[in-house]
């Protein structure tokens, strides 16, 4: 049988497929009519170009009017100082690790520590950093000058002066002058001068507050150098040399929730001052039949002839009863007042929260009003605000409280060098320590940290803003205070706790008198 042959049927071969690319977008960099009055604001300017002298001294003069005029503002801005100084830093100077010989209870060094907070406590220095805080939230700088008080009566003269940020200004007409160096650095930034690295050389101070009434003309300003400045800022942007005001972003917040009340309490002012409200049923022929066609044409000062052509209107009185008689067609009601309306206090609770986010702070806190938080919640919540606290607190101890420190020993060394032998000495500041909601888990919480190890002992007091030091002393004294009248020691002295002692002398034990 003769085979067929079957011819092969291949595929066809395949067309390469047409590339197509691919048009990604992004929303925020839609140019469309509505994004770009969403964007309005929006520019290139670098920090130093976006933040001019005049952009700078309006927020900062908004930002104080809103500070002394709105209460929530107020408020939250002290709250954030108190929260953050507190009683104030403790100094705590503890000798290098390779110092093994020198006990940590160094009396030179408690003498170097006692010394310090006596000065702290003659310049006020607590109140001065509560008032470095609240202008760096209102203004977003403030300047700190290390000066020289030669009239004050103590050892160290030196006196920290704080000034606005108007104080260091350059020229009257240039916010930028000399230049930028090669590395592209300014040379001068409104008052401050740096060198080709980008440090501040030193800070021009006007003689008096540019806003000083009553003064056309105050002089060029005179140079500071920098090792006597400390500049406290709000710096966010890189690039950016003077500070911006913290309350920026929620100035117009604190205005729409000052801006409502008013006019919350307006609305029911003048609804408080209408008694009653008269109208009436009467068709319209009857006003045309009485004065041509509306109440329009009624007699200018004579708003009772209306009235008075329906029947007038009459009055009665008893002896504790008072009413009216209508004419014909009218009836009198009273105006039902709808102030506040019953989304007043959510309007403002949720102003108030929005505006205080800007600085971490919780509602409760900012508001003063727990009513309607637990343990729970109010302790989460303010995990966030403690941590930014705890952050604020490290960039006073770098920018403000070691300079001042540096500037002190000066001064002191020269004093009391004996207390000066060990150059290589260690410190760190104290702050007060934050509440826990439950003191007896937060107990437990420390006492199984300490056991497992994990902890020591002058950590876990630093948490609470106390030093371990201290403690220790004050425990060795109450053991030997014990020991010497002959009573029982606490329960919390234990074996342990003995140990601490190791300078206290036994003594013999006195005998019982006999019993009868």
């Amino acid at each position: 049988m003769e085979k067929k042959e079957h011819n092969a049927i291949l595929p066809k071969p395949i067309a390469p497929a047409k590339s197509r690319r691919v048009y990604a977008r992004y929303n925020a960099a839609s140019t469309s009519a509505d994004s770009a009055r969403n964007f309005s604001g929006t520019d290139y300017l670098s920090a130093d170009a976006a933040m001019t002298r005049h952009v700078r001294r309006l927020i900062s003069a908004r930002a104080r009017n809103e500070f002394a005029n709105n209460s929530f503002a107020y408020g939250i801005i002290w709250t954030l100082a108190d929260d953050t100084i507190g009683t104030g830093p403790r100094l705590q100077l503890e000798p290098s690790e390779d110092m093994t010989t020198v006990m940590t209870t160094d009396p030179a060094l408690q003498r170097r520590e006692r010394r310090f907070h006596a000065w702290a406590r003659a310049v006020k220095l607590n109140a001065l950093l509560r008032c470095a805080r609240i202008a760096k939230a209102v203004d977003g700088e403030t300047f700190i000058w290390l000066q020289v008080n030669k009239g004050a009566r103590r050892d160290v003269p030196l006196e920290p002066k704080l000034y606005e940020a108007e104080y260091v200004t350059s020229d009257l007409y240039a916010d930028q002058l000399g230049g930028i160096h090669r590395s592209g650095v300014p040379v001068e930034v409104d008052g401050i001068v740096y060198d080709p690295y980008g440090n501040p050389l030193t800070y021009k101070f006007a003689r008096v507050h540019p806003g000083q009434s009553g003064i056309a003309a105050y002089g060029r300003p005179f140079e500071v150098p920098a090792s006597q400045v400390i500049h406290y800022a709000n710096i966010f942007r890189p690039g950016q040399h003077r500070g911006l005001s913290e309350m920026t972003a929620a100035l117009h917040i604190f205005n729409d929730l000052r801006r409502y009340s008013t006019a919350v309490v307006l609305a029911a002012e003048v609804s408080a001052r209408l008694s009653f409200i008269i109208s009436n049923d009467l068709p319209p022929e009857v006003y045309t039949e009485l004065y041509g066609g509306s109440l329009a044409n009624a007699q200018d000062g004579d708003p009772q002839s209306l009235l008075d052509k329906l029947g007038g209107l009459d009055e009665f009185r008893n002896e504790e009863q008072h009413g009216l008689i209508l004419p014909d067609g009218y009836k009198a009601m009273q105006l039902k007042s709808e102030q506040p309306t019953a989304q007043y206090v959510t309007f403002k609770d949720a102003k108030i929260a929005e505006a205080a986010r800007v600085f971490s702070m919780p509602f409760n806190v900012a508001a003063g009003d727990s009513s309607s938080y637990n343990y729970a919640s109010g302790r989460l919540d303010h995990q966030v605000y403690h941590k930014k606290l705890l952050i604020e607190r490290e960039t006073i101890s770098q920018d403000i409280l070691d300079p001042i420190l540096a500037a002190w020993e000066e001064y002191d060394r020269a004093q009391h060098p004996d207390d000066y032998a060990h150059e290589t000495t260690g410190h760190y500041w104290m702050f007060d320590g934050f509440e826990h909601v439950d003191p007896i888990k937060e107990a437990n919480a420390q006492a199984a940290r300490l056991t497992n190890g994990v902890t020591t002992m002058a950590e876990e007091c630093a948490r609470e803003g106390r030093d371990y030091h201290s403690i220790l002393r004050q425990r060795k004294r109450e053991i030997e205070e014990c020991r010497h009248l002959g009573i029982d020691p606490m329960p919390w002295m234990n074996a342990g706790a003995v140990a601490f002692a190791p300078d206290a002398k036994e003594e013999p034990a006195k005998e019982e008198p006999a019993k009868k």
